[in-house]
C-alpha cells in the first residue's frame, strides 16, 4: 500500500462520494475508505491535494474520479439559469464517477424506489456473500462479485440479500450475470455506441428500464448526455423549469438533452444533489 498525492483542481471529494452516485464508500473521519476492483482505497482531500493510499495504478484514480474532465468549461456551459447557478455554487467540485460498468449495472438494477442507504445495504450484502475478502488494517472488505459468481449462484442465497423486490431481483441479477458471464452481453461494447443505442441496449435487458440505463450510461459508460429522472430531479425540473406543469419522465429527458446538451448528465447529478439537500434539511 503506497501514498500518492495529486494536485486537483475544481474537485471536492466529499460533494463527489456524498451526492449519491455511487455505494461502495465510507467516511472515516476526515477520510474515505472504498474499494476498487480488488483492492481497497483511502482517500482524502487538503487543500487542492487529493492524498491516496491504494496499490493501484494512479491512471485508474485519476480516471475513477473523472480528474480530468474540464469542469471550468463545463459550468460555462451548463450555467444559463439561477437554479444551476446555486447548484454550482452550492456544490462546485461535484465530479461524476466512472465506475466499473459491472458493478454500476447491478447496482442500480437494485436501487428502483429504494433509498441511498437501502442501496448501499443491498451491495455490501451482494459483496459480503459472494465477493472475495479483502483485509485492511484488520478489518475485511470485500471485492463486488463477478459475473459468473452471481450467474452460478442459487436464488434462495441471492433472496438473502434484502432485495426491494425480493424473489423478482433475484432472477434479474441472476439472469444478467448470465447473459455477461456467457459472452452474451458485452458491458464494455456499449462504450463505443451512441447513447441511443447503448441505452436500447441495455434496456433489452430484464430489470433495465430508462432511468437504470440512463444511470448506467452516465455514471460508468462515458455518456455524459444520459440525463436520469428520479423522484428528486422530476420535481425539481418541472418546478424550476416547467412552472409545476406535470410532464412525462421522457419529456423531462429531452428538454434535459436540447437544454443541457451534452453534459446534460452532469446538469442532473447537481440538480439531484441540490434537491435531495434541500429536501433533508427540510
Amino acid at each position: 500500500m503506497k501514498t500518492h498525492t495529486l494536485p486537483v483542481h475544481n474537485f471536492d471529494l466529499d460533494h463527489t462520494l456524498r451526492c449519491g452516485q455511487v455505494f461502495r464508500w465510507r467516511e472515516n473521519k476526515n477520510s474515505w475508505i472504498g474499494v476498487l476492483g480488488n483492492s481497497v482505497i483511502r482517500a482524502k482531500q487538503v487543500g487542492n491535494r487529493l492524498i491516496v493510499e491504494s496499490d493501484l495504478d494512479m491512471d485508474h484514480v485519476t480516471s475513477y474520479f473523472r480528474l480530468n474532465d474540464d469542469l471550468d468549461d463545463i459550468y460555462q456551459y451548463l450555467n444559463k439559469d439561477a437554479v444551476m447557478n446555486e447548484a454550482i455554487a452550492m456544490y462546485r467540485g461535484m465530479r461524476i464517477i466512472k465506475q466499473d460498468p459491472w458493478e454500476c449495472l447491478i447496482s442500480y438494477v437494485c436501487s428502483r424506489q429504494n433509498r441511498i442507504e437501502k442501496i448501499e445495504r443491498i451491495v455490501f450484502s451482494l459483496s459480503k456473500n459472494f465477493g472475495d475478502e479483502i483485509q485492511f488494517e484488520n478489518k475485511i472488505f470485500y471485492t463486488f462479485p463477478k459475473p459468473d459468481e452471481f450467474a452460478k449462484a442459487n436464488l434462495d442465497d441471492l433472496r438473502k440479500c434484502q432485495f426491494r423486490f425480493g424473489d423478482k431481483q433475484a432472477r434479474e441479477v441472476k439472469v444478467i450475470a448470465q447473459l455477461v458471464s456467457e459472452g452474451d452481453f458485452c458491458l464494455e461494447r456499449l462504450r463505443g455506441l451512441d447513447y441511443e443505442s447503448a441505452k436500447e441496449e441495455l434496456m433489452s435487458l430484464e430489470g433495465v428500464g430508462p432511468k437504470v440505463a440512463d444511470c448506467v450510461l452516465l455514471f460508468s459508460l462515458d455518456k455524459l448526455e444520459a440525463f436520469p429522472v428520479d423522484v428528486h430531479v422530476r420535481r425539481i425540473v418541472q418546478r424550476d423549469y416547467f412552472r409545476n406543469k406535470k410532464t412525462s419522465d421522457k419529456k423531462l429527458r429531452e428538454w434535459a438533452g436540447l437544454y443541457f446538451g451534452k453534459y446534460a448528465g452532469y446538469a442532473q447529478q447537481y440538480l439531484f444533489y441540490y434537491e435531495r439537500t434541500r429536501e433533508m434539511q427540510k
